[in-house]
C-alpha cells in the first residue's frame, strides 16, 4: 500500500470525522469556522511581506517578522502536544455517535454514506467491531434482526461495490466473511505506519516560515 492509498484512507476519515464531530457538535463547528479565519489570516500575512518587499518598508517587514515568528512558535507547540498526545484519543465519543446516527447502509445521509465508506475501504466494521450495533443502536431500531451492516462484510473487491462473499456466512459471523477488526484501531495502526508523510509535511511548512523569517530579516537591514 502506498502513499497515494494513505492519503486516500486520509481523506476518508477526515469526511467521517467532520460529519460526525463538527456536524454533531455545534458547539465544534466553531473550531471548524477558526480553522478557516486562520487560513485567511495567513494569506494576508503573505500579502504583507511582499508588500513589505516590494515598497521596501522596513516597518512592514518587521511586523511581517514578527507575526510569522508567533505562527512559527504556536506551530511547532501545537505539533509537540499532538505527537505526545493523540494516543490518549478515546473511541468513546466516535462510539456514541455511530450508535445515534448510522441508519445502515441504505442510508443516503452523509453520516452513513461516509461511516459506510470508510468500513468498506479500510475492511473494518463500526468503531470497535460489529458489536458497536447491538441493542440499543438507531440501526436496530431500522433494521430490527440484523445483528450488523453488509459494510462490515467481506467483499470480492475493495471498493463499495464489490461482491459481498456471503451475507448469510457474514451474518452467521464466520471467519472470513465479516470484518472483526474496529475501524478506530484499524486507522490508529494506519497512522502509525505512515506518521512520517505529515511529520514530513510539517516539517516542509516550518522550514519554510523559517526562510521567510530570515529572508524578511536580511531585507529589513539591507533596506535604508
Amino acid at each position: 500500500m502506498g502513499v497515494l492509498s494513505c492519503m486516500k484512507y486520509l481523506m476518508f476519515i477526515f469526511n467521517v470525522l467532520v460529519f460526525d464531530i463538527v456536524a454533531a457538535k455545534p458547539v465544534l463547528s466553531v473550531g471548524a469556522y477558526l480553522l478557516l479565519a486562520v487560513g485567511i489570516a495567513l494569506s494576508l500575512l503573505g500579502f504583507l511581506g511582499c508588500c513589505g518587499a516590494l515598497r521596501r518598508s522596513r516597518p512592514l517587514l518587521l511586523l511581517f517578522f514578527v507575526l510569522v515568528s508567533l505562527v512559527f512558535v504556536t506551530q511547532l507547540v501545537g505539533a509537540v502536544l499532538f505527537l505526545a498526545h493523540w494516543k490518549q484519543i478515546r473511541p468513546e465519543l466516535f462510539l456514541s455517535e455511530l450508535r445515534r446516527n448510522y441508519c445502515g447502509d441504505e442510508g443516503a445521509e452523509v453520516f452513513s454514506v461516509a461511516w459506510n465508506t470508510l468500513m468498506v475501504t479500510f475492511s473494518c466494521c463500526g468503531v470497535l467491531g460489529p458489536e458497536d450495533f447491538g441493542n440499543g443502536s438507531r440501526f436496530q431500531e431500522l433494521h430490527p434482526g440484523t445483528p450488523w451492516p453488509r459494510a462490515c462484510c467481506a467483499r470480492e473487491g475493495v471498493l463499495q461495490a464489490g461482491e459481498l462473499l456471503g451475507w448469510e456466512q457474514c451474518q452467521e459471523r464466520s471467519p472470513g466473511y465479516i470484518h472483526e477488526q474496529g475501524c478506530f484501531p484499524t486507522f490508529g495502526r494506519t497512522l502509525q505506519d505512515y506518521i512520517s508523510v505529515p511529520g514530513t509535511c510539517s516539517l516542509a511548512v516550518l522550514g519554510i516560515e523559517i526562510f521567510a523569517m530570515f529572508f524578511a530579516f536580511c531585507l529589513y537591514y539591507n533596506f535604508d
